[in-house]
């Protein structure tokens, strides 16, 4: 990270505390922890394509973090909530962040057109693994996606990947300030799935 980029980062952590005050954008116990946050979402910065769409961005995490450290990739930041989405579209703005594009859809409301031809989806702190294959299952059969799943060892060990679909990788990270460990689950549909 550039000294421009840690000021980013900055500007988007006080940014994000400001709004949270009135408009709730993440909860308390995120609010108090928020560099432990953005530097949770930094940790898969090395893994990703060119193209991104983070599901669920909420209060702008893990994109706007990576956008800022990664200006020559684009994001589509997709978050149902129009509070969150005028958060994030303010924030696009005054961090003059040309490589970002926010959506205020469901994403199983999103037209093809709007999206690259393939891309990875990165989710974190969305749902389980089956709730997000199953809320991508449109996008899947017309896009090339590799879908990127931030979970703890823990979380996705309890959960059940569905037929059709493989676990290609799981990239392993350990969490500086929690005894957990993070992973990034990279899950493809099968060939013949859809």
């Amino acid at each position: 990270m550039d000294k421009e980029q840690k000021k980013q980062i900055l500007e988007y952590e006080a940014h994000l505390i400001s709004w949270n005050k009135t408009h709730n954008l993440v909860s308390k116990s995120q609010a108090s922890n928020l560099k432990e946050h953005i530097d949770d979402s930094l940790i898969i910065s090395p893994l990703l394509e060119d193209q991104i769409i983070d599901l669920g961005s909420g209060g702008g995490m893990p994109g706007i973090p990576l956008a800022i450290c990664n200006p020559k990739k684009q994001f589509y930041l997709v978050e149902s909530s129009a509070k969150k989405s005028s958060f994030l579209l303010n924030t696009v703005s005054k961090l003059k962040l040309s490589n970002v594009h926010v959506i205020n859809k469901r994403i199983e409301d999103i037209e093809d057109n709007r999206l690259p031809e393939s891309f990875d989806l990165i989710a974190r702190a969305v749902g389980s693994t089956e709730t997000i294959l199953k809320m991508c299952k449109n996008l899947l059969k017309k896009h090339r996606i590799k879908i990127k799943l931030m979970k703890t060892l823990e979380q996705f060990q309890e959960e059940t990947l569905p037929a059709g679909y493989t676990v290609k990788k799981i990239d392993k990270f350990k969490l500086k300030a929690k005894d957990k460990t993070r992973i990034l689950v990279t899950i493809e549909p099968d060939r013949n799935n859809g």
